[in-house]
């Protein structure tokens, strides 16, 4: 059986890049390394499913109960710009191992892995593994389709346990995350007036993240917002949007707008676009979400992180996290955003089945706080920004946590993670495995 770290350097070998926007999904390659050199050789039973052209693997050893469910996504966000090293190949240097998904979430991945054969050798419990390929976009294609796949074998677990989370802590809430598309009509218009261009660029404090679910606004600053702001201020008109758009949950490191100075004088004639020019002065407003929402720790995010020109619209994606499943509220609110502006568009809306919410006085959490206290950890259970495969469980009244990792620059360039804390991970999984059988 390979070693975490060893696997790990595997697994980011991998360029498993997700990024729908663009039509990059991953091959299920990196699931035949999964099954073929750690699963199978273990007497493993396993099955890959496929919706979309995103692929899963099932593994199994069907037991006694309870059955307990490791999951994990192999899928990564696209590597973006300003790497100090190859993304897809693990570089260790102070004790830190960098690369894409080597934090979200292929060390948690490589730490599973390490424990199958434990597992099967040690317990009665059903154990089963899955990994997807689905996560960043969504997971409708890979964990969504799980459970009646479990329930076909009668594994429906008892408990899950995922490893996508930072920070060695047990997290048992999570807000609900939806895509929101404005699709742009252009609207095309001729101006007297000079040309012009100015960058604005995302400033987050202590570099911690480029995932949008973990923008603040109270210390972050935002690239589209300093546009927008600056657009508010003046009577410009917006010809043209650059950046650097990743993905709809990544921050975007900064934008550029072309202008025009109107100035009725000048004998030069431009073409601006309305449209994209009362979006622009609309986006600071975002900041200001009036949406019901239940309580979470981190309130509402709402960003926008994404553009691209198509032939007769610009694409403008946000990212929104809130503690609510009401679908057609939310629709209805960024409707009502696109009348009041005047912003000529399709709103496009599309959320996922709900929040996490496991309760503290569950035994899966009760157990891993014991856990957590044993090993001298913190034990309080906490919220987390982003949004993980545990929902789909969730929203089922299947009890799922979370515990991952130290790492940092998740979503952003130098992704990393802390390899000490790999292996205190690796306790966890395994004390709290042998603790559930109770």
């Amino acid at each position: 059986m390979e070693d975490f770290l060893t696997c790990l350097n595997k697994l980011v070998s991998f360029s498993s890049v997700n990024n729908p926007i663009e039509n990059a999904k991953p091959s299920r390659d990196i699931l035949d390394y999964i099954n073929d050199q750690i699963l199978a050789p273990l007497d493993y039973e396993s099955l890959f499913y496929e919706e979309n052209g995103y692929w899963s693997l099932l593994s199994y050893i069907p037991r006694l109960k309870p059955t307990i469910l490791f999951i994990g996504h192999c899928d990564v966000v696209p590597p973006g710009p300003k790497w100090e090293t190859d993304p897809f190949q693990l570089t260790i240097n102070e004790g830190k191992a960098y690369g894409r998904g080597s934090a979200d979430m292929k060390g948690a991945v490589a730490v599973m892995l390490s424990l199958a054969e434990f597992f099967k050798n040690n317990g009665t419990a059903s154990i089963v593994f899955a990994i997807n390929l689905d996560e960043e976009s969504g997971g409708f294609y890979g964990a969504g389709q799980l459970l009646a796949i479990l329930k076909e074998k009668n594994l429906v677990p008892d408990y899950v346990i995922n490893g996508d989370a930072n920070g060695l802590q047990i997290i048992n809430r999570r807000r609900n995350p939806y895509v929101i598309t404005f699709n742009l009509k252009k609207c095309m218009e001729e101006i007297r007036g000079r040309k012009n261009s100015e960058t604005f660029r995302t400033k987050i404090v202590d570099d911690r993240t480029m995932h949008a679910a973990y923008f603040n606004n109270q210390m972050d600053v935002h690239c589209a917002d300093l546009a927008s702001q600056f657009l508010v201020k003046s009577d410009y008109k917006v010809q043209k949007i650059t950046g650097v758009f990743v993905k709809n949950n990544v921050l975007p490191s900064e934008i550029t707008i072309d202008y025009i100075i109107p100035d009725r004088t000048s004998e030069e004639v431009h073409k601006y676009d309305e449209n994209l020019t009362r979006f622009l002065l609309a986006v600071s407003n975002l900041k200001n979400v009036e949406l019901a929402s239940d309580y979470s720790d981190y309130g509402i995010n709402l960003t926008f992180n994404y553009y691209r020109e198509e032939k007769e619209s610009h694409m403008c994606q946000l990212d929104l996290r809130i503690m609510s499943n009401d679908h057609e509220v939310i629709h209805q609110y960024f409707e009502n955003f696109s009348k009041k502006y005047l912003i000529e568009s399709e709103v496009v809306s599309k959320g996922s089945i709900g929040p996490v919410n496991t309760p503290v006085d569950s035994k899966l959490v009760k157990t891993s706080i014991e856990v957590a206290e044993k090993m001298k950890l913190l034990s309080t259970p906490l919220e987390m920004g982003g949004a993980t495969d545990s929902r789909w469980f969730s929203a089922n009244n299947i009890p799922a946590i979370e515990f991952g990792p130290l790492g940092g620059n998740v979503h952003g360039s130098n992704e990393y993670v802390e390899i000490d804390s790999l292996e205190v991970v690796r306790t966890f999984y395994k004390l709290l495995y042998q603790s559930l059988h109770g």
